[in-house]
């Protein structure tokens, strides 16, 4: 009787799994007519944003300020492209980027300030779908800097003007 009921509980263990594992594939329909996400830039001092938002890690790079005290500005990140893909923001004040993951992939946000600032900033190395993650930086030199998601160069990249 017991061996009854393993073989059962099996069975529907394996089924399950099939299922759970078929539904787990993305879409191959290779539809580019789909709806894209639109802009939102977030642009407050002092302020902060409300939703209340999901990191996805605590990989954040802090240069100076608190967010408190920072300028948000919001980053959707969708396939292959960043809104805004070109910001501008003040030198020597804080800056928080929210890089929120509007995509299906996963992306990042990588600010390519080596040579400027001595040192790159990023977001988390990975947002999942869904999810945002939250860096500030302080420029402290004026300039053009450029960022970029590691993950679908050379297409997803974008301009920081420093003035």
């Amino acid at each position: 009787m017991k061996a009854a009921y393993l073989r059962v509980g099996l069975a529907l263990f394996a089924l399950g799994s099939v299922a759970a594992l078929a539904s787990c594939g993305g879409s191959d329909s290779g539809d580019s007519t789909a709806a894209k996400p639109t802009l939102v830039v977030k642009s407050t001092p002092g302020g902060s944003t409300s939703g209340g938002g999901s990191t996805s890690g605590g990989g954040s790079t802090s240069s100076g300020g608190g967010d408190a005290e920072a300028q948000r500005i919001e980053v959707s990140l969708t396939e292959n492209a960043f809104a805004p893909n070109t910001i501008t923001v003040e030198a020597g004040k804080p800056v928080t980027f929210i890089a929120k993951n509007k995509g299906e992939a996963v992306h990042n946000m990588k600010i390519l300030s080596q040579k400027t600032e001595g040192k790159d900033y990023s977001s988390d190395a990975t947002i999942n779908p869904g999810k945002e993650s939250k860096f500030t930086v302080t420029f402290s030199k004026k300039g053009t800097v450029k960022f970029q998601c590691d993950y679908h160069l050379p297409d997803m990249v974008g301009t920081i003007e420093v003035k």
